[in-house]
């Protein structure tokens, strides 16, 4: 069901962690890892995994591996007791990280195992959605700063210039960015 989807979980020994390893095993989460937190940097660094956070931990509470995973672009879960999850979350302020406060139900944590996996993989799709739009605008701005060049230099139109670097990309069978590009290299030197 979540085959791409590995977890790791950071918590002290105990029977909620076997609890949340057990969960998030039996939902189909592909691989679930369990650290009590000190080797953190190399199970987030390497891979986005959805992290889970048992707080507090053994040598920390667990906020800065939080606000660390968040960073590394996992999808994060902090467990906390009920009494204290208000104001954990009001120290995370608006990050990507999701306070469950404990105890709480099996049918709970799978909740939540979905949403953060669905909302990370969505903010995944709009973050490469994002980064192909501001690529288009980077090959606009240099397009549009490739005709300027033309107009100045060769003393045309706007519109000829423009054709012109649509003909030339059409004939070299390459875009208009790489013509853009060569323009900008011969002409300002």
């Amino acid at each position: 069901m979540y085959n791409d989807n590995p977890i790791v979980v950071f918590s002290q020994q105990g029977e909620l962690s076997d609890r949340i390893c057990r969960i998030a095993a039996e939902y189909g989460f592909s691989k679930v890892i369990f650290s009590d937190g000190s080797d953190s940097d190399n199970l987030i660094g390497s891979t986005k995994y959805q992290v889970i956070i048992n707080a507090p931990l053994e040598k920390e509470f667990g906020l800065d591996l939080a606000v660390n995973a968040s960073k590394q672009g996992c999808g994060v879960i902090i467990a906390v007791a009920g009494k204290v999850s208000n104001d954990v979350a009001a120290k995370l302020g608006n990050r990507d990280i999701f306070v469950l406060p404990k105890p709480f139900s099996d049918a709970v944590l799978f909740q939540v195992l979905r949403f953060v996996t669905l909302s990370k993989s969505n903010s995944n799709v709009l973050k490469s959605e994002n980064e192909q739009l501001e690529a288009k605008i980077r090959d606009i701005k240099l397009i549009d700063r490739a005709k300027c060049v033309l107009v100045q230099y060769l003393r045309i139109s706007e519109k000829d210039a423009h054709r012109q670097i649509q003909k030339r990309a059409m004939d070299m069978h390459t875009t208009q960015t790489e013509i853009a590009k060569d323009i900008i290299k011969t002409y300002e030197i």
